[in-house]
């Protein structure tokens, strides 16, 4: 179940086209998004989904984000991630990390997470 809905995915990459598989790609951005989400409190219906449209918010921001990376890397089943250099012959090509998995999250994804206050850098215990 995605965060964000086809219309929000196209009128989020206007004026750029939306992909074919647009609700694939939507789906796989909110799992991405759900593994970062792991432990975070926050109400929700009987379907999973935010109930606090504030928390709606920040997932559906993040979700379109992380979507827009997704169809920018053309890596939506992350094989493409699992290097960080490659040459072949006398091209090189390297991809960057930023502490995180290599590529695996887009940085506006995670900006629109820890603004909101969803992806917390801190444990809770009781």
């Amino acid at each position: 179940m995605a965060y964000a809905t086809e219309q929000q995915l196209i009128d989020y990459l206007a004026p750029d086209p939306t992909p074919a598989n647009a609700a694939k790609v939507l789906d796989r951005a909110s799992d991405d998004i759900d593994g970062l989400l792991i432990g975070a409190v926050y109400g929700t219906d009987a379907d999973g989904m935010p109930t606090d449209p504030k928390v709606q918010a920040a997932l559906r921001k993040a979700t379109l984000a992380q979507a827009e990376y997704l169809v920018e890397t053309k890596d939506l089943t992350g094989a493409q991630r699992q290097w960080g250099a490659l040459t072949v012959g006398e091209i090189s090509y390297a991809r960057g990390t930023s502490g995180q998995e290599p590529g695996r999250i887009a940085p506006a994804a995670l900006q629109a997470l820890r603004v909101s206050g969803a992806l917390n850098r801190w444990v809770v215990t009781w």
